[in-house]
């Protein structure tokens, strides 16, 4: 089997994706995975009249927001920078409740994205894409699903996210256990009822710290494992006004303008400073500011050696 990387030029006709492909091809390009980037791939593509086919694992779409649902799961970016800003029109429609949006406001953000741009009769569900072969002779890729069934077109673009394979602990005894047992990247559809329940919670990550807080006060009991000690800042998160509703909405073209300016693409920009370069009293008062401001600037907003040097 031979991959290619396959990339699409913004500005490509219709016309010339059909130039060297082979005439068996049942679409002009294949899409896998329907989350955040498959969906706007699928605008986009659609855009320069392409005939398009998107295979989804999950039944239904959002990607990432759609398999962690797990209970305190949220934006650590700010919610008005985080969604697509290809539309003004749905700039406008939209407005998120919160500075660090929940999980279930940010998947019915993605399902109101979707009606609008009537984007799941392209999708097809409960497809997960078993492997994908290029034919160099034809210029075409061929992916097969699970169930057997095949697709054929000359582009293919993978939305399969940098984070969608889970992996369990390998702990011997983990599979003949008969309790309870859930993988925050897979997390049930249906509320988890952990009232007077020994809870044992694996990590610390940003995943964990946001679990760990959300049900210590239902669980029996809760033991957390860690393996190495994690240092986290408060979020700050709080709702939005009608007043910063307002000021989002009108600030739209500087708000992305400055996440295409940072090395980050969040709002956050990095001082160009270096830590020492200050002296002890300005370089307190600055990290007091930073931990007292919300989101990310504490780690991405910070002097610019601060991930560097030790």
């Amino acid at each position: 089997m031979k991959c290619n990387k396959v990339g699409l030029d913004p500005m490509l006709e219709k016309a010339s994706v059909h130039e060297n492909a082979s005439i068996s091809a049942d679409a002009d390009a294949i899409i896998i995975g329907a989350g955040i980037s498959g969906m706007y791939q699928l605008i986009r593509l659609r855009e320069l009249g392409m005939k398009l086919r998107v295979f989804e694992a999950g039944s239904d779409l959002g990607g990432t927001w759609y398999w962690n649902r797990y209970p305190g799961a949220r934006f650590d970016s700010e919610s008005w920078s985080y969604g697509y800003s290809f539309s003004k029109e749905l700039l406008q429609e939209w407005e998120w409740t919160e500075h660090f949006s929940a999980q279930p406001d940010t998947l019915r953000y993605l399902d109101f994205v979707a009606n609008k741009f009537d984007l799941r009769k392209h999708i097809t569900f409960n497809s997960r894409v078993k492997a994908a072969h290029f034919d160099d002779a034809q210029n075409l890729w061929t992916v097969t699903l699970e169930n057997g069934e095949t697709c054929s077109a000359p582009l293919l673009i993978t939305g399969l996210g940098p984070l969608s394979a889970p992996t369990l602990p390998n702990i011997p005894g983990r599979e003949s256990f008969t309790g309870q047992a859930f993988h925050t990247a897979r997390w049930p559809h249906d509320p988890v009822d952990f009232k007077g329940k020994r809870v044992g919670i694996i990590g610390t990550g940003a995943t964990a710290i946001q679990i760990i807080q959300t049900i210590a006060k239902d669980v029996g009991h809760l033991t957390v494992f860690q393996r190495t000690p994690n240092w986290a800042a408060p979020l700050h998160n709080r709702k939005i006004t009608r007043e910063e509703q307002v000021k989002i909405k009108a600030s739209y073209p500087e708000i992305f303008a400055r996440c295409r300016e940072t090395a980050t693409c969040f709002i956050h920009q990095t001082d160009p400073r270096k830590a020492l370069e200050v002296s002890a009293e300005e370089r307190e008062a600055f990290w007091e500011k930073l931990y007292a401001e919300p989101g990310f600037g504490i780690w991405v907003g910070n002097f610019a050696d601060v991930l560097t040097s030790k």
